[in-house]
């Protein structure tokens, strides 16, 4: 539904119906946001709700953080995809992502956004030099009304949420407020989205190493049932455990789950019990996903698969430590009989 009222003008933000669609809009992303979806598919939601509340042509969100970005992108029944295909275009929409972009006014908002209501006429931008004169630029297209406002995320997010209407003069100067509000919202359902996922990682892991605790604490099971206990253990803390698959090898003797085998995409660390590396921990994905920290890996994946080594390492020197103890006092006693 259009947030339109009765006089035609689409985004006049005003009390009463358009309040109570405001707030529909941000229960419908905060809801997304709590469903435990990683980043791209929390988006691709969102773009979509909020394509459908401003009933824009073409609704495209970009993220960036740490040099990693991402981008989804949504169109009406009247859209064509690829942001305009305009390479003035792209490069304002770099430019702003980078908080670099500069516009003589009324091109650019205190707020921070950019935003034209007819692509056809110039427009001026300014260079980020001082002394530079501003230029006149077409920027054209099949979206003649464009708006550009920053998503505020945190301090090493930067966003942007890019407007395109397919007819000219579909908003003014005034509206600008309305989607700055909306990118707003975005950006604390983005931050919300990311602290409720880091949380169910944490606590995937916790789990993890809980139940490795609770493995060696059941001295009735042998070493090789334990090591294929915490095996069992590995996917389901890793953030795709339908693809996950793991094994350890120790002293040359795999244990691992059913569909294991060394992929292309693959995370290991060394089993080393006092000085000496005597096996490994492997977690592996069967098929190529996102780059993250470490090919497809997080570094708190990282971090784990480390520690699971170490807990590992630690329990098997102590069994054996113990047998050694066992032994020595049973040499003894046989001595003293």
């Amino acid at each position: 539904m259009s947030p339109a009222n009765q006089d035609g003008h689409p985004f006049q933000f005003r009390a009463g119906a358009h309040s109570l669609r405001f707030r529909d809009l941000l229960h419908r992303l905060f809801s997304m946001a709590n469903q435990g979806s990683m980043r791209p598919e929390f988006l691709q939601m969102a773009t979509g709700s909020i394509l459908e509340f401003l009933a824009c042509d073409l609704l495209e969100v970009r993220l960036e953080q740490t040099g990693r970005t991402y981008r989804c992108q949504a169109t009406g029944a009247g859209g064509v995809s690829g942001s305009n295909g305009n390479a003035s275009l792209q490069s304002i929409l770099d430019a702003m992502l980078r908080g670099q972009f500069l516009a003589a006014s009324p091109f650019f908002t205190r707020g921070g956004s950019f935003w034209t209501g007819d692509a056809t006429r110039p427009i001026l931008l300014r260079d980020d030099r001082q002394d530079a004169e501003p230029r006149s630029l077409v920027l054209g297209g099949d979206y003649l009304s464009l708006a550009i406002v920053p998503v505020p995320v945190d301090d090493r997010t930067r966003g942007i949420l890019h407007l395109g209407f397919r007819k000219a003069e579909r908003f003014n100067r005034d509206d600008l407020p309305f989607f700055e509000a909306v990118g707003e919202t975005l950006g604390v359902a983005v931050a919300f989205q990311a602290a409720q996922w880091a949380l169910r990682e944490r606590v995937k892991e916790l789990d993890c190493l809980y139940g490795i605790a609770q493995v060696f604490q059941h001295t009735d099971l042998t070493l090789d049932e334990q090591l294929m206990e915490i095996v069992g253990l590995l996917p389901p803390a890793w953030q795709y455990p339908e693809h996950t698959s793991g094994s350890i090898t120790f002293d040359g003797r795999p244990y691992a789950t059913p569909a294991f085998r060394e992929t292309s995409w693959i995370q290991e660390a060394p089993l080393r019990v006092g000085d000496k590396v005597r096996g490994r921990v492997q977690v592996a994905y069967d098929r190529d996903l996102p780059v993250f920290d470490e090919g497809p890996f997080l570094k708190e994946e990282r971090s784990l698969i480390e520690e699971v080594a170490r807990q590992v390492a630690l329990a098997v020197g102590r069994r054996e430590d113990e047998k050694a103890r066992a032994q020595l006092f049973h040499m003894l006693e046989q001595r003293r009989e």
